[in-house]
């Protein structure tokens, strides 16, 4: 993309405080076929149609521009409810089992977002390293397999694959069963245990769930406000710095920037120094700051100059900001590229890293 449809891009997913103004200017000559691709591969076309339709610009786009936009729109409303099921059919049948767990991303979001803006393809859950093996039992016994889903048909996973996916993602190979709903063929739940690639801490993902709450909407155990922006912001972070993520071009998907966003513009002062400083105790400080500052620097700092405290969180650590983890190879990357944004919209971020030799960290330790 250009940099005016890479603007356009930016403006269409701010959503919680759009400029029409600019909007309208861009619109005219950035509205284009490219723009609408990286729409739909980020997984924002519906909060473009939003943003657009609120600010009555969408006779301003052309008829096959708008009508992509519109009919993402209604599929997400109707894709939403099929999930808000799954959701509940989930809690019931987790109801009979002991091992405590929480949900995480999507399960609460898609309902926070404005209706349609946000849909999500699996439910996540996060429980202790201790209990994985306990609930994928249950999950087994009503039908889930583990596996994944290639050209819309389940493939059954190896051992080696299931291995592999608790050494390097901190997460079990997907338990999905066919449940037919409408736009949701198949319900697919990933059992999280870590807050990054590796094995969990256990400890810390106990007191964790110690500390959750209901979902005022879905009645659904989710982590309390503060720990639930945490393990937004160490998932978001997992997939930017970890090598396989790169590679499958799955590594900065905007809407997952959008829902830091979206939770950052609601927060008071107070509650996001309680978040930094909940941050801190679980020595997790460094990544919330990381992608509080890539967010910030992509949605433009102005769109948070409510909350005067994030100054205080705005990180300048290389090491946290610009290093790739490749965990199969226990090897270690450094982007050339420091501009969040230029990285952002970059074709190939793989040209982009630098392998880190062991005298090259060993000289900035030094230093």
């Amino acid at each position: 993309m250009n940099l005016n449809e890479q603007s356009l891009f930016t403006e269409l997913s701010k959503f919680k405080n759009p400029d029409y103004k600019k909007i309208e200017a861009f619109l005219s000559v950035s509205a284009t076929s490219q723009l609408l691709g990286e729409l739909f591969f980020n997984r924002i076309p519906a909060i473009a149609y939003g943003v657009l339709k609120n600010g009555n610009l969408l006779g301003k786009t052309g008829r096959e521009f708008r009508n992509s936009l519109s009919t993402a729109f209604e599929y997400n409303k109707i894709k939403n409810q099929s999930y808000f099921r799954c959701i509940e059919y989930l809690n019931v049948i987790l109801s009979k089992q002991e091992s405590k767990y929480v949900l995480l991303k999507g399960a609460f979001l898609c309902g926070k977002y404005p209706d349609g803006y946000r849909t999500s393809n699996d439910i996540d859950l996060l429980t202790s390293p201790d209990d994985v093996s306990s609930i994928g039992n249950i999950l087994g016994e009503f039908g889930f397999r583990q596996g994944n889903i290639s050209n819309g048909e389940f493939v059954l996973a190896e051992r080696k694959e299931i291995i592999e996916s608790k050494l390097t993602r901190g997460e079990t190979v997907p338990y999905i069963k066919e449940i037919n709903l409408p736009f949701m063929r198949y319900l697919e739940v990933d059992i999280n245990f870590s807050l990054d690639y590796k094995n969990g801490d256990t400890g810390l993902i106990k007191r964790i769930i110690s500390r959750s709450e209901k979902s005022e909407n879905t009645n659904i155990p989710v982590p309390d406000k503060a720990d639930f922006f945490i393990h937004l912001c160490c998932h978001l972070y997992k997939e930017a710095a970890t090598l396989p993520w790169i590679k499958m071009r799955r590594d900065m998907t905007f809407y997952k920037f959008t829902d830091i966003y979206l939770l950052l513009s609601e927060f008071t002062e107070s509650e996001i120094n309680a978040i930094y400083q909940r941050a801190s105790e679980l020595r997790l400080d460094k990544i919330c700051a990381c992608v509080i500052n890539w967010t910030c620097r992509l949605f433009g700092y102005e769109s948070f100059s409510s909350l005067k405290s994030l100054k205080k969180i705005f990180l300048k650590d290389d090491e946290v900001m610009n290093t790739v983890i490749a965990p199969a190879e226990r090897k270690k990357y450094v982007y050339t590229e420091k501009d969040i944004t230029k990285r952002f919209f970059s074709p190939d971020r793989i040209n982009l890293l630098k392998e880190r030799s062991e005298n090259n960290e060993k000289t900035q330790n030094e230093n």
